[in-house]
């Protein structure tokens, strides 16, 4: 499992958890044998239980769930403003129950408790993709749920590709299941500086990158601006984007304080990106601060000129000893499972 990106970036990414209901237990215990084994899935053979289940976990990665303020100056009487806390997003991969959010449902149509129509008819949250599985009497019923919108896949159950069809849909809806959650998000970061984000000629970066480090986990940093990428293990890579405006600032206070000639040289002929030790990260005279690192640079050209470059060591920086990794999360489901 490595994060793809079909369809334009997300300000964050991270493994989600997939619910299968089927009131087969026997193919309940196949099914995830014959997927990705880094597919975290959450099996039940009673509808009713699991949207119990699914109705009282909570949603994080739904914007304005913590990362919504109202700013403290009122323009006027009549308009209010609110700020974006864009470090929210980064604190994402502190919470050790990130992964067990459910993008995806995956539910047989012939249940005798309750169908699987039924099932996702009452699932409130309209980011989680649905997957119906038939059988070959099923399939009017099924074209015509597809048609309403109200699920987004069928397979039948009998198709000699029926897992491999699964699998294909389980990752495209869990990719759009952030598309759709982080919109909010990314349509307010297009009206700011972060313009990669938004920008189609990145994309091959970005792929070129996870091609080297198979990150699992993405989340959009400012200051300094970029992606922070993890790997399975909680290892952890930074993709460190500049533009000219971004890099002339960093000059400008830089040589304010007085910056050796080679960084500002670096700076101002775009050919190394400043990596800071500071919280801020700018440039800093104070002693107690580590020397800044010079990080050779690509430049691309998309809307505007971007200048980037991959660091690697990020782990205390970003204080990834504190993070719980996905595979650890994986063996620890695991283990809850067998005790």
């Amino acid at each position: 499992m490595t994060l793809t990106f079909d369809h334009g970036l997300t300000p964050f990414r991270f493994p989600t958890t997939t619910l299968m209901v089927d009131d087969h237990e026997t193919y309940l215990g196949v099914v995830p044998l014959m997927l990705d084994p880094m597919q975290r899935i959450r099996s039940y053979s009673s509808p009713r239980q699991a949207l119990a289940d699914l109705h009282q976990a909570d949603t994080r990665a739904v914007p304005g769930g913590g990362w919504l303020y109202r700013w403290h100056e009122h323009p006027s009487p009549s308009r209010e403003l609110m700020a974006l806390d864009m470090d929210a997003i980064v604190r994402t991969m502190f919470d050790p129950m990130r992964f067990a959010e459910v993008s995806v449902v995956v539910v047989d149509q012939a249940m005798p408790e309750m169908d699987g129509l039924e099932f996702c008819s009452r699932i409130d949250n309209p980011y989680i993709g649905k997957v119906l599985l038939t059988g070959r009497a099923d399939d009017a019923t099924a074209i015509e749920a597809f048609n309403s919108g109200l699920i987004d896949r069928f397979i039948r159950k009998n198709d000699p590709r029926a897992m491999e069809k699964l699998q294909q849909a389980i990752a495209a809806l869990q990719e759009r299941y952030f598309e759709r959650a982080s919109r909010f998000v990314s349509e307010a970061m297009a009206l700011g500086d972060v313009h990669f984000l938004r920008d189609p000629v990145f994309l091959p970066v970005l792929r070129d990158v996870l091609a080297g480090f198979p990150a699992v986990e993405c989340y959009l940093h400012v200051n300094p601006t970029g992606l922070l990428l993890i790997d399975a293990d909680g290892e952890g890579r930074f993709l460190l984007v500049q533009t000219d405006d971004d890099l002339r600032t960093h000059y400008e206070i830089a040589s304010d304080l007085g910056a050796p000639i080679e960084v500002l040289s670096a700076l101002r002929d775009a050919t190394a990106l400043p990596w800071f030790a500071s919280r801020d990260g700018y440039y800093s005279d104070d002693p107690a601060v580590a020397p800044v690192q010079m990080i050779p640079a690509t430049t691309i050209r998309g809307e505007h000129w971007y200048h980037y470059a991959l660091v690697e060591d990020v782990a205390q920086r970003f204080e990834l000893d504190r993070i719980v990794s996905y595979r650890r999360w994986l063996r620890d489901q695991d283990d809850a499972l067998r005790g």
